[in-house]
């Protein structure tokens, strides 16, 4: 999908037709420096991620007043030695509570979510995933609240008029109303439009009520993307289709044959050049002879140290395998320190830290791929899980 860009649509907006459309995936969206991602699953708001230090946890707890100063640098460094979650070691410490914990991330991703409803500018883009989250991390978020708390905070009620459409289309009140919505303390002017809405009403009657033309419109756009008035006469939702029968799949699968066994095949000279030994572990990797190429890019980095195409395929490669290295982690520092902009290297090595376990620099290393990329739809799914494991690893 094309970034639509947030000076001219509203985030609000193409949150309503995700919702409707029971779409799952990620809505990656940037202004400046700063990436969030928002989590969707058939239609509903998830979890939300970001890439600024205000929006992570212990911020949150820490403006909360549930943890000291003291607390959350300590917590951070322990999170740092350990590669633990921050929410883990929270608890582990005895900061807080595993409910506390639970209690705080819905508040961050909220936060989060109502931040991003706020834009009026940077881009978004939809990065579709069947899964973007695994079940028992998603959070159970009323989309509809949000949308509604985020449209009353939007700061421009002109765009928001302009998004009404023409002045002769007609709304009526939802029944049954999709959250509490007197819990929310009502604003006047949504009471009015309310009022007027229980049949059927131009939006030129509501637009004509004596209050202040900003707050009806900012209102009825509320109301609107809350769910509570549509248009009238109500639309009838279409009966889903039954799904069609499985089609009996006829493609057999294809085994690769046998490989040669590499201990039995001649060894051939070593490359002589590195691009030569680039090439030629590429070749075995192909063929599934992993330590035959892990040996061939070791000799060209001992020839060659200066080269980087060997080194960056070495380190790709023994990122795949399990337990944390050391060697392998100044490998991967070496060359990002010189092509820090390399991002599928830096998202291999937040790959290598996950498996290892090391939760909290996995997150460190995605934050910067998602700063530099942010449609790498990877990185927000990786950065999604771990985030949301929060609770669950804290418990």
């Amino acid at each position: 999908m094309t970034a639509l860009d947030l000076s001219e649509a509203l985030v609000a907006e193409e949150i309503v037709r995700v919702r409707a459309e029971g779409w799952s995936g990620v809505l990656a969206l940037t202004q400046g420096q700063v990436a969030k991602g928002v989590y969707f699953v058939d239609g509903g708001i998830a979890f939300a991620a970001s890439t600024v230090e205000e929006d992570r946890l212990g911020a949150g707890l820490f403006r909360a007043g549930k943890i000291t100063e003291r607390q959350f640098r300590a917590a951070m460094r322990e999170s740092e030695a350990s590669g633990h979650p921050l929410g883990h070691t929270l608890v582990d410490l005895g900061y807080v509570t595993a409910e506390d914990l639970a209690a705080a991330v819905a508040l961050q991703v909220e936060r989060i979510v109502l931040s991003v409803l706020r834009w009026t500018t940077g881009a978004l883009r939809r990065e579709p995933m069947e899964r973007p989250l695994p079940a028992d991390l998603t959070l159970d978020l009323n989309t509809h609240r949000l949308l509604l708390l985020g449209t009353r905070q939007f700061p421009d009620a002109q765009r928001l008029w302009r998004s009404l459409g023409p002045p002769d289309r007609r709304l009526r009140r939802v029944s049954p109303w999709p959250f509490d919505y007197e819990e929310l303390l009502p604003a006047p002017a949504e009471r009015a439009v309310l009022a007027l809405c229980t049949r059927s009403v131009s939006l030129a009657d509501l637009l004509a009520l004596p209050l202040p033309r900003p707050e009806i419109v900012r209102a009825v756009a509320a109301l609107l993307a809350g769910g509570l008035v549509d248009d009238a006469p109500a639309r009838v939702a279409p009966t889903p289709l039954a799904p069609a029968p499985p089609v009996a799949s006829t493609t057999t699968l294809a085994y690769p044959p046998a490989a040669t066994d590499p201990q039995l095949t001649p060894v051939p000279p070593p490359p002589q050049t590195p691009e030569d030994a680039e090439r030629a572990a590429r070749g075995l990797l192909e063929k599934g002879f992993r330590q035959r190429a892990i040996e061939v890019l070791q000799d060209a980095v001992d020839r060659h140290p200066e080269a980087r195409g060997p080194r960056r395929l070495l380190a790709m490669t023994l990122a795949r395998e399990g337990g944390f290295q050391p060697a392998v982690e100044n490998l991967f520092s070496s060359l990002l320190e010189k092509e820090t902009h390399d991002v599928e290297l830096r998202y291999a090595l937040a790959s290598y830290y996950r498996r290892s376990g090391m939760a909290a620099r996995a997150i460190l290393q995605l934050r910067l791929v998602l700063s530099a990329d942010s449609g790498h739809a990877g990185a927000w799914r990786d950065l999604g899980e771990l985030e949301a494991g929060e609770t669950r690893r804290g418990r």
